[in-house]
Formats: C-alpha cells, structure tokens, sequence
C-alpha cells in the first residue's frame, strides 16, 4: 500500500502545476489533500478529467475558498469499505478539516489540524480539535490498524524547523502545541518519520513564499504519519518529497 499526504494549498491552483502529471506518474494507493479551498462545483470538470484515475472524496469547508480535504482512492488498487466525512462535531466540520476511510484491516485518517493563528487566537481551537481526532483514533485501534496523517501544523522537536529559538513564542512550536504531538505518542501512534530517520536533519515539510526560504531549506516538518502498533510493524519506507512543486508544503509518502 503506497499512500501519499499533501497540503496542496489550492486544489484549483496545483492543478495548474502539474499536479495530474505527478499522480499519474506516481500512481500511490491513496492521496490524502489537505486546504483544497475547494467545493465540489468549483472543481466538478477538474475531477471529471480524473475519474479513469481515482476517485475523489471532497469534505470542503462551508466558506469558499478556505481549508477542506480530500481523499483519492486510486481505481483498480483495494477499495475502501466507507468514507466518512468529518469528525461529527459541527465547528470542525464546517470547516472541512477531516475525513476518513474504512479499509478491511485499517483506517486512514486524514486532518488539517488548525494554525493557532499569530495572536494564538486559534491554539485552543487547535487543540480541542486535536484531541477529538487523537480520542477517534484510539477507539478505532482497538479494532484494526490505525494511520493517522496530514498537516498537523506543529513542528514536534528542536530538529523539525530551522530557526527553533526564534520561534519559541509562535503557533505550531508553542510548548502546549508540541506537548500534543507527545500526547499522540504516549498514545501509541508513532511518528513514522522519526521510526526510520531518529536524528536526520534538514527535513522539512513547509516552507513560506518569503524569502527564498524553500531554495535555502528554511523549513518546519508540519505534516506526518503517525501510526499504530499495527501499521508499525508493517512499515517499509517514508519519504519527504521535497522536489515535488506546486505548493508552499511537499508530499510525503509511506509505503507499507
């Protein structure tokens, strides 16, 4: 199973930046999107020209042109048995940021976990919505593998961003933030990427426009697989894919 997470930042923008190129090319199982900023009309001729490729799960925001995600399921590889939409509670849901699916040995559970905002407006918004998808996750573990993965907007340790001492007082490396991130581990859902590379430098997964911060790899890791015991034992690979363009995050992959 090859499944793919990325934050396209505008699924009508990375269409236009070869996003069906890539897909095609690369054929994973499953795509989970993240801030589509998109609804189902916006992009209705967009997915009709996918459709001999996948098939596409669209959990948009009620306001236009902001958060959403998605699935693709490829056609031809195993089908889910359900795709759920939302986390059931209706201040996360109306803006789109969850969506899951049934498989018959395991959950993929995709999120757009909220920025906490520059004035932490948003950081106990963020916090409460992590914690709902953290409480689903464990309850679905004790049926079957669990994988849970998108953009948490957090950077974990010293070593996922670039700049950590200028950061300590920002959203997604706030002391409370990154304490969620040990919460989801003490849980039992790993971090995939720290599995395989402990101590590897220089990953990141975002990158702001400013600056020239991507061609100088001035990043924060923001998007993960955090996986069960389950998914753990039957991990091959995990990669960042840096060198795929369209948006200001990369793809990460997991193959299993």
């Amino acid at each position: 199973m090859h499944i793919v997470t990325w934050n396209i930042n505008g699924l009508r923008a990375v269409t236009q930046k070869g996003f069906a190129k890539w897909f095609e090319k690369s054929s994973p199982d499953i795509i989970a999107l993240q801030e589509i900023k998109s609804t189902h009309e916006d992009v209705r001729e967009i997915l009709e020209g996918w459709s001999d490729f996948y098939e596409v799960y669209l959990n948009p925001a009620t306001r236009k042109g902001y958060s959403g995600t998605a699935l693709m399921i490829k056609k031809g590889s195993v089908p889910p048995l359900k795709v759920n939409i939302g986390i059931g509670i209706e201040k996360f849901d109306i803006e789109g940021r969850f969506i899951w699916a049934e498989y018959a040995d395991f959950y993929v559970l995709t999120g757009y976990f909220p920025n906490g905002k520059e004035d932490h407006s948003r950081v106990d918004y963020k916090l409460e919505f992590s914690r709902e998808v953290l409480k689903l996750a464990k309850k679905l573990s004790q049926k079957k593998g669990v994988l849970i993965t998108g953009d948490l907007n957090t950077a974990h340790k010293e070593i996922d961003l670039a700049r950590p001492k200028s950061n300590v007082n920002s959203t997604g490396f706030l002391p409370h933030e990154r304490a969620f991130l040990d919460e989801m581990i003490e849980a039992g859902f790993a971090d995939a990427f720290r599995l395989h590379y402990p101590d590897k430098k220089d990953e990141y997964t975002w990158w702001t426009y400013r600056g020239g911060c991507r061609e100088k790899n001035i990043g924060w890791r923001l998007d993960y697989f955090f996986i069960d015991e389950n998914i753990q034992k039957r991990m091959k690979k995990i990669k960042h894919l840096q060198d795929v363009m369209g948006s200001d995050h990369c793809p990460v992959e997991i193959i299993f």
